[in-house]
């Protein structure tokens, strides 16, 4: 039987790697740095919880509360079982309800007994996985920032946390998974990890060092509007905006082979690292203001 998360959880990992390298191409508005951070944060959470349900661990969840008998049934069956996995996917949704599942900072401090033997002797990640539930609660609960939510620092350990979580999703021993397959992908009959161009992937090299303006100056499509800007200073007047820079540059060049979204976030982006400026000039004689542009890439 296929565990019953896996769906859930690899369509959170995939967004998770988008918007991954969506950032390292220079897209790092507030809404990519959201989304990244909510996208790991889930597929973490999910894959961590099947684990547990892969190896039998009743820890996962609880019956809080029992109301009457047939909720005490309910418990009492659910400690019984000997395949979570079967037990859950046949409870109705009323039954379903009535289970409150670990919390992500009990995950943390089980991390090391979930990831069992796939994690070196002495090795631990439990700063990168606090990280993520700082930024989740932070994004999710209260007041961020552009420019100060989700750090160049923060990204690039969440990146590197990334490479090594998928190694162990690859090859995950737990510690009591007597009988069980050596790694979590071999449930999902319709995919093969080993391909190079699974949406799953996640074989990248370590960052040791990582900068939203470096990660904007290598871009592709940063270099492709920062030539049209050059030579057309008009664009996005008289307001020069993102939105009216990126509408002009949409409707005015086809050959930006991006969608407007990405085009108006890398314009962004330009402009608060002052890659793209525009200058006020006051024509005293004339009584005018006209605007210059620098496009500095």
């Amino acid at each position: 039987m296929r565990p019953i998360l896996m769906d859930n959880a690899f369509e959170a990992w995939a967004a998770a790697i988008r918007y991954c390298n969506d950032i390292k191409d220079g897209k790092a508005t507030l809404q990519y740095q959201k989304n990244f951070v909510s996208s790991l944060h889930n597929a973490v959470e999910l894959i961590m919880k099947q684990m547990l349900l892969n190896n039998n661990d009743h820890s996962i969840a609880e019956v809080r509360k029992p109301k009457n008998e047939a909720d005490a049934k309910l418990l009492l069956d659910y400690f019984r079982a000997t395949n979570l996995n079967r037990f859950f996917e046949s409870l109705s949704d009323d039954e379903l309800s009535k289970f409150h599942t670990i919390q992500f900072n009990e995950l943390i401090s089980s991390h090391k007994r979930i990831f069992g033997s796939s994690l070196e002797a002495g090795e631990t990640l439990k700063t990168e996985l606090m990280l993520l539930q700082q930024l989740r609660n932070n994004e999710t609960h209260f007041m961020i920032r552009q420019g100060s939510f989700l750090s160049e620092n923060d990204f690039r350990t969440l990146h590197n946390f990334m490479v090594r979580f998928y190694k162990i999703m690859k090859k995950w021993n737990p510690v009591n998974g007597d009988n069980l397959e050596s790694s979590i992908f071999l449930y999902l009959y319709w995919y093969s990890p080993d391909k190079d161009d699974s949406m799953y992937e996640f074989e990248c090299e370590l960052l040791q060092d990582f900068s939203y303006e470096t990660a904007v100056r290598n871009s592709k499509l940063a270099k492709a509007i920062a030539e049209i800007l050059k030579d057309n200073h008009q664009c996005g007047a008289p307001d020069f905006s993102p939105y009216d820079i990126a509408f002009d540059l949409m409707n005015g060049y086809h050959g930006l082979s991006a969608q407007f979204d990405e085009i108006w976030a890398m314009v962004y982006m330009m402009q608060s690292l002052e890659l793209i400026v525009i200058k006020d000039i006051l024509d005293d004689e004339h009584g005018q203001v006209h605007y210059s542009m620098s496009v500095s890439l």
